[in-house]
C-alpha cells in the first residue's frame, strides 16, 4: 500500500513538501539515485516493502536520509543498545556527505507502551553526522524536513533520537541545541531549573526555549527527544515555521 495523505498534510504540509522537493538541495542529494542496497542497486521508481508498506526507491531515501551515491546495510536489531530500540535500521554510507569515520543509522520500531494497548510506531535515528566541509549549511534542514514528512505519510507516530553533548556531556556534539530548533522535546529532569527562577513553570525543553532560549544554550544538556509526527503537534508547529524561515530568506541555496 502506497504512502497516504492525510487531511493534515494536504492542508498544512502540501506545498511545503513540494517546495522542498524542488529545490535545489534536495535536487543535489535526494534523486534516489547511485543507491546500493546489500549488493543491489536501487533504481529510482523501484519499490520494496517495509513494515508500514510499499516505498519507492526516492521515498525511503528521504525517510532514512539516504544520500545519492550511498551504500545501504539493512539489519534487524532484535535486543536494544541502550536509548536505540529494537527494529529494522539502515547503516548509510556516503564519504561524500557524512563526516568520516561515521556511518549514519536511522530505523523504525514499535514500542508498547506501558500495560495498555499501546503501541507507538516510530523512527529512531541512532546516528547522524554530516560533513559540514563538504555539504551545504541547510543540508541538515532539507533532510529532516523530507525524513518528518514522509514518516507522517507513512502513519508513524513520532521520531526519536538522543540529542547530543551540553553541559557535563562532550562540548563537541551541539545536538542538544540543534534538534530541538526542529521541534524536538523532552522532559526536564527534576531540579534542573533549580537555580533559575524564570523557568519555574517549565516542565519541557520547549518550554524552556519559548521564554530563555540562551538558558538553554549555556545549561541544556544531552538526553532522549522525539518529535511528534501527529498532526498538528507543537513539534510540526516548531518545524514548519523554522524551515518556512530557512526557504523565504534564500537560505536553501
Amino acid at each position: 500500500m502506497p504512502l497516504q495523505l492525510s487531511d493534515f498534510y494536504r492542508t498544512d504540509l502540501a506545498a511545503l513538501h513540494q517546495e522542498l522537493l524542488s529545490s535545489p538541495i534536495a535536487d543535489a542529494y535526494f534523486n534516489g539515485t547511485d543507491i546500493r542496497l546489500d549488493g543491489t542497486d536501487l533504481l529510482p521508481d523501484d519499490h520494496f516493502e517495509l513494515p508500514f508498506g510499499s516505498v519507492s526507491t526516492v521515498e525511503f531515501a528521504h525517510l532514512f536520509s539516504v544520500f545519492d551515491g550511498s551504500r545501504v546495510h539493512e539489519q534487524i536489531l532484535k535486543e536494544a543498545e541502550q536509548d536505540t530500540p529494537p527494529g529494522l535500521y539502515f547503516t548509510v554510507v556516503n564519504n561524500q556527505v557524512i563526516q568520516s569515520p561515521h556511518k549514519n543509522r536511522l530505523g523504525i520500531y514499535r514500542d508498547q507502551r506501558g500495560e495498555a494497548d499501546l503501541f507507538i510506531d516510530g523512527l529512531h535515528v541512532d546516528h547522524y553526522f554530516l560533513n559540514e566541509h563538504l555539504t551545504p549549511p541547510t543540508l541538515g534542514t532539507v533532510a529532516f524536513a523530507l525524513c518528518a514528512i514522509t514518516a507522517h505519510l507513512a502513519g508513524l507516530s513520532q521520531v526519536s533520537l538522543v540529542a547530543a553533548g551540553g553541559r557535563g556531556f562532550d562540548r563537541r556534539h551541539v545536538g542538544y541545541k540543534v534538534w530541538p530548533k526542529f521541534g524536538f522535546d523532552a522532559p526536564l529532569e527534576a531540579g534542573e531549573v533549580s537555580n533559575a527562577p524564570s523557568l519555574a513553570h517549565c516542565q519541557s525543553v520547549q518550554d524552556i526555549l519559548a521564554v530563555d532560549p540562551a538558558w538553554w544554550d549555556n545549561y541544556g544538556s544531552q538526553r532522549l527527544m522525539t518529535f511528534d509526527l501527529t498532526a498538528a503537534s507543537t513539534s510540526w508547529r516548531k518545524l514548519l515555521p523554522y524551515v518556512g524561515r530557512k526557504l523565504s530568506d534564500g537560505r536553501l541555496p
